[in-house]
Parts: C-alpha cells; structure tokens; sequence
C-alpha cells in the first residue's frame, strides 16, 4: 500500500530533499506521469529547495519571476486544488477555451508539457507547498488519478511540512481561505477584498459577484480610498483579513 510506503519514509527520510525524491517515486507508482516538481511555488523561495523529474530545471528558472502574475491567470485551477487538494487543467478550463490557451503559453508549453495536475499541500488551513505533475498528452491524468492524488495530499502535505521544518528549509505559506472583516468597508466590498486577497482578476471577481466590469472598478476605487492603498497590493497588506 503506497500510504504505507508514505508513512514509512516520513519518519526514515534523511532530508527533505530526501523526503520530496521519495514521494515523487512514490507517486509515480500509483499516477503517470512525464514531469514533476515539487516546490513551496512562490518565487521567493530558492529553486534549489525543489525537486525536478523530467523537467529541465533551467526551463522552470526562466519562469520563476512571472509565478506570482500565472497565479493570478490561472486562479481558477489553484481555487480549485485549494478547494479539492488535486485538480486538473482539464477541470479548471474547457478544452477550447481563451484560459486554456493561457494556461498552455504560460505553464505548459515552456516546460514541453500538454496538460498537468496540481495537488496543494495543506496543513492547519495554510498552503505551504505544492506538487505539480505533468503529462505530454491532454489525456495523462483521469478522474481514478486525482481520486488518487486527493487521497494522498494530506500525507504528503504532513510529511513535506515535517522534513521542511527539521532541516530549516526556506518555506512560504498562504492561507487557504482569507476572510475580510474590515469595518471601513461595505459588505460588498469586503468581498471585493477577499477576491482580491486570493489573488483574481477583475474580470473573475466581476463574474463571481455577477456585477459589470465598471462597477467592479468603481468599488475598487471606493476600496483604495478608504484603505489609502495604492495598487491591490496595498489593499491586502491594509484592509483588517483573517483566516476562516
């Protein structure tokens, strides 16, 4: 059983690195797949604390200083690993889609990649690290594989969370769920802000708030003044958040 095999190199692994080249052995044995990495994914944590399989290390490099706007392009795939554990590109974004075309230009095609599954590492309601897995088809992963890969993550997030903390490892963390309590603020406008705290675009919040585009950027602009921000950066460091 490979929850077994989890369990024991957990408490055996020598390292962290040790720990994160083990459990990519692991899961290949339970899901395909031609690339892997396994990283904090924020780019402000070195590269060199990550695990490459089958993907150059200096393709991933190149991106690196872009991840923080790719978050933002591709929210619906991390909402919804943040939501399930594991999801798919295929379950984040049609096929034919203008998100998948995105999806492809900015975190496929620089690695040589058709279709990949994120599976976030969650611990105490913070995401500290992630599990990316790729495939050169569109058709690698199906629904036995992220059945699987959810089945999984809260060992891996325990195991790789432990090892990082054992061995001082450079880490990044970022609450699943983010609630705005802010008294400044309208209701609407608080969750404006917490949209805005998980990193949307406008257009996504706009489309999940079913409200125009103009209006958005008219509560936006409320939201600026009344925080004194000056960009949506400023309105998460100043509006009063709270983890749920």
């Amino acid at each position: 059983m490979i929850e077994s095999k989890l369990a024991k190199l957990a408490t055996q692994a020598s390292s962290h690195r040790a720990y994160r080249e083990g459990a990519l052995a692991l899961l290949r044995e339970v899901v395909p797949f031609d690339g892997a990495l396994m990283h904090a994914f924020s780019p402000r944590v070195p590269l060199t604390t990550a695990v490459l399989v089958g993907i150059d290390p200096l393709r991933i490099a190149e991106t690196m200083p872009g991840w923080d706007a790719i978050a933002v392009e591709l929210g619906r795939l991390r909402d919804l690993a943040n939501e399930r554990l594991a999801a798919s590109d295929q379950e984040a974004f049609p096929q034919n889609s203008e998100m998948r075309a995105r999806l492809y230009a900015l975190a496929l095609k620089p690695i040589g990649a058709q279709s990949l599954v994120m599976v976030h590492l969650i611990v105490r309601g913070e995401l500290h690290g992630a599990v990316m897995l790729t495939g050169r088809s569109t058709t690698t992963f199906t629904n036995t594989h992220l059945a699987t890969l959810r089945a999984l993550a809260p060992m891996l997030a325990v195991g790789d969370l432990l090892h990082a903390q054992l061995d001082n490892t450079k880490q990044a963390s970022s609450p699943v769920t983010l609630r705005c309590t802010d008294g400044r603020l309208t209701s609407r406008q608080r969750e404006i802000v917490e949209h805005v705290a998980h990193g949307h675009t406008n257009d996504a919040i706009a489309s999940a708030l079913g409200i125009s585009s103009n209006t958005l950027r008219n509560h936006l602009a409320t939201i600026f003044t009344k925080l004194g921000a000056a960009n949506r950066a400023d309105v998460v460091r100043l509006a009063v958040l709270s983890k749920e």
